[in-house]
């Protein structure tokens, strides 16, 4: 299917992350930083970067700008424990926005979503455009 980068910084949350992706056939990176995320998605040009906002290095929306400047424009889906993030407009360059979940199904029915062409969604076009 497709590569991901699922970025989160606690181990319990990656394994769970991880299991229930892995389940759609993808092909699971992770990162626990924002600098490991940047230099992963450089070397590997993952389709998906699922990101923690609260990271131990960068701030989240630093790690948006740069993933979306630096590496190739990745779909990038947030996820994470803080509602309030949705509203802070350096966090709309994402694709999806997902808060963290015991039940990871809507983190995988968000990925599956941003993976569809666009053309599937209705749209006809690239929403980024």
């Amino acid at each position: 299917m497709a590569k991901l980068l699922l970025v989160e910084d606690e181990p319990a949350h990656f394994a769970l992350y991880k299991r229930f992706l892995a389940e759609d056939g993808h092909e699971i990176m992770g990162a626990q930083c924002g600098e490991e995320a940047i230099t992963m998605a450089k070397r590997f040009c993952p389709s998906v970067v699922v990101l923690d906002l609260v990271l131990p290095d960068m701030d989240g929306m630093e790690a948006i700008s740069r993933l979306l400047c630096e590496c190739g424009q990745p779909k990038i889906v947030i996820n994470t424990g803080y509602e309030s993030f949705r509203y802070n407009f350096r966090c709309w360059g994402a694709d999806a926005f997902v808060v963290k979940s015991s039940d990871p199904s809507e983190l995988r029915d968000k990925v599956r979503q941003v993976l569809k062409p666009s053309f599937e969604q209705g749209t006809g076009r690239d929403k980024r455009n």
